[in-house]
């Protein structure tokens, strides 16, 4: 598991089982830096469910940013693990 603890970090697309501004509040409270812009310092892109016209390319601009600047890519439900062992290291001191 990736610790996004201290690592800044930004979220794209729709996530299903949070707003992003829970989201955001959620990983400031367990120790990750969420951002609101796409720069060099993030570390990790949170993707939720990428929405498009059947069209189109199913990516984002944080995504292709993400993948051309090696910049790790995580699903909400990896972020979501991530969220529940930080509650449960924080609930074991």
């Amino acid at each position: 598991m990736k610790d996004l603890s201290q690592q800044p970090i930004i979220f794209t697309g729709k996530l299903n089982s949070l707003t992003r501004p829970q989201a955001q509040q959620l990983a400031v409270i367990l120790g990750a830096f969420p951002q609101t812009s796409m720069n060099q310092k993030v570390r990790y892109v949170i993707a939720g469910q990428i929405e498009q016209s059947m069209f189109e390319t199913l990516t984002t601009k944080k995504i292709r940013y993400a993948e051309t600047h090696n910049v790790e890519i995580l699903n909400e439900n990896e972020f979501l693990k991530w969220c529940i062992w930080r509650l449960q290291q924080k609930n074991s001191f």
